[in-house]
């Protein structure tokens, strides 16, 4: 039955082969080419692209020859680099499908095109969020490269495709991955910051009642503020220098309390989330609202366990 299936996809590839001599010139090397990718010759099937575009120049323009030859970069990438990540030949198969479509007025390899498309583009979003499922922090770059690519080719292929689900979960895993870089060293990571900071804006754009990103904003803002004055403040500096930073406290102290109270709205009952607003209103320095909230955690952990998961 194997062999049965294997003739008829023979047959229907060269069915296809044959068509397309009545678009575009005789290429014998083009029949070669196809002999070599049909025997799983993969490797002298690609070095063999660039003598046909070398005796056929108008190759170069025709949707089949791209189609094939996007097929054999696909089969490498798949059976003989084992799928590895940030593969070139992957990238190379992705360009030639992409050729194919843009050559194929009639549509004739369209729906293939599509499918080889999907199947490149769904291995590069793999492979961002493996990037973020392990927490893999050194590979965060990689894993922003994959995931741009995905969208860049599941866009081709769909152009209509609807990504802010995919983008929400991203956006803010890629956002914990510059955070977590950033706080294993502080000093050495600083430049990490703003990235972390504007990759968790970018999902609550798309989601702005995200509980996850605006928790770790309002904790992170709070924390900037607490290290200005703890680490960063020399304690001879002079008072401009002092004046200066306790500004700059004060700030992160206020781009804090908004995310902090929007997740409070969400779970009032949360204990961290109150200590956190709290401690940014004595940081403010307004005691009339660090008084209530602290009185509000009073009351919240007089609660007994039992009740309060209900």
């Amino acid at each position: 039955m194997n062999g049965l299936n294997k003739i008829l996809s023979l047959f229907l590839m060269l069915g296809i082969f044959f068509t397309s001599f009545s678009q575009a010139k005789y290429c014998p090397e083009k029949m070669l080419l196809l002999q070599k990718y049909q025997s799983k010759n993969y490797s002298n099937a690609i070095g063999y692209i660039d003598t046909v575009l070398s005796q056929c120049p108008d190759q170069n323009d025709d949707s089949y020859f791209w189609h094939v030859c996007g097929f054999i970069n696909l089969d490498i990438f798949k059976y003989l680099e084992n799928k590895s990540h940030g593969s070139e030949t992957k990238l190379k198969a992705a360009d030639c499908f992409i050729k194919s479509m843009n050559l194929d007025v009639e549509g004739q390899y369209s729906e293939r095109n599509i499918k080889a498309l999907d199947y490149i583009s769904t291995n590069y979003y793999n492979d961002a969020v493996t990037i973020l499922q392990k927490f893999a922090v050194n590979n965060r770059e990689d894993a922003v490269s994959y995931y741009n690519s995905y969208k860049r080719l599941k866009r081709i292929a769909h152009p209509d495709y609807d990504f802010a689900e995919k983008d929400v979960d991203f956006y803010y895993g890629i956002g914990m991955l510059f955070k977590m870089s950033y706080e294993n060293d502080k000093h050495a990571n600083k430049d990490l910051l703003d990235s972390c900071i504007s990759y968790f804006n970018k999902s609550l754009k798309i989601e702005p009642n995200q509980y996850s990103a605006n928790y770790n904003l309002g904790i992170m803002y709070h924390n900037l503020g607490v290290d200005i004055i703890m680490d960063e403040l020399d304690i001879d500096a002079d008072l401009e220098m002092v004046i200066l930073m306790q500004e700059q406290a004060v700030n992160y102290f206020s781009k804090s309390l908004p995310y902090l109270k929007k997740v409070y709205e969400m779970k009032p009952k949360e204990v961290s989330i109150v200590q956190g607003i709290a401690a940014v209103y004595y940081s403010l320095n307004d005691m009339v609202k660090h008084v209530e909230y602290m009185n509000i955690l009073k009351d919240l952990e007089s609660v007994s366990p039992v009740n309060e998961n209900n």
